[in-house]
């Protein structure tokens, strides 16, 4: 594999990374728990903020871990597109919530048992001012149809291999939702990323399925989204 396509690989893997360790919170605290058979005492994770209490938790996804994400390691590992209109996208990539946010709280989640590597999601909630959440949103869907053509990352310079768009069915879900597909060929697996976007008022949560090996493709769980919408507090039926 050539150095660009390495490049293009970590530059989507990086984040789904936070999956497999027991990472950083944005204020640096760790936790982490299993809530399988055999699992070990849940850890608390930081409840500081309003928005820290509406993340998820261990023992909120059943058969599932959660620990606490990085925010600041992830906004480190910037990700640049070669085509302006496709940098929300990129940002994505890197772990970055759209521009705008006041706070972010990321939470990383894998099937309790799991051999690593292997699949997992993050689900990073960002709180906007006013409107900010509605243009973060819009700004992704415009980015989306911008692109369906694909674009390429440039990470340190070098431009890494082409990242494939697609979208997908919305789930219909919270005030306002997007579903779409990041990929790459790297290998020959054509594995995609699963990325659903959803605000609830001015929060905006990005849920991102991967397999960290890039032999699958991971679609985010119902199970997760239904319970990050549950902490919030907003229905889990479709909009009518």
């Amino acid at each position: 594999m050539h150095i660009p396509q390495r490049i293009a690989g970590f530059a989507l893997l990086a984040p789904l990374l936070l999956v497999t360790a027991c990472s950083g919170s944005s204020g640096g605290d760790t936790a982490g728990a299993s809530t399988g058979p055999g699992a070990t005492t849940p850890a608390v994770l930081p409840a500081r903020t309003a928005l820290e209490r509406t993340a998820l938790v261990p023992g909120d996804v059943p058969g599932f871990t959660v620990t606490a994400g990085d925010a600041a390691g992830a906004a480190a590992d910037a990700t640049a597109a070669d085509k302006r209109a496709c940098q929300p996208l990129a940002d994505l990539l890197s772990g970055r919530p759209p521009a705008g946010a006041k706070e972010t709280v990321p939470r990383a989640l894998a099937p309790a048992g799991q051999k690593m590597p292997g699949a997992g999601v993050t689900v990073t909630l960002s709180a906007y001012g006013s409107g900010g959440a509605q243009k973060a949103v819009a700004a992704l869907r415009t980015a989306v149809h911008a692109c369906a053509a694909g674009f390429k990352p440039v990470i340190g310079g070098v431009t890494g291999v082409p990242v494939a768009v697609a979208p997908r069915p919305a789930l219909e879900l919270g005030d306002d939702d997007l579903r779409f597909a990041l990929g790459f060929a790297a290998g020959g697996s054509g594995a995609r990323q699963d990325f659903v976007v959803i605000r609830t008022g001015s929060t905006v949560s990005i849920f991102r399925g991967a397999d960290v090996t890039l032999a699958k493709s991971y679609d985010v769980p119902p199970a997760v989204v239904t319970a990050q919408l549950k902490k919030l507090g907003a229905p889990v039926t479709k909009r009518r």
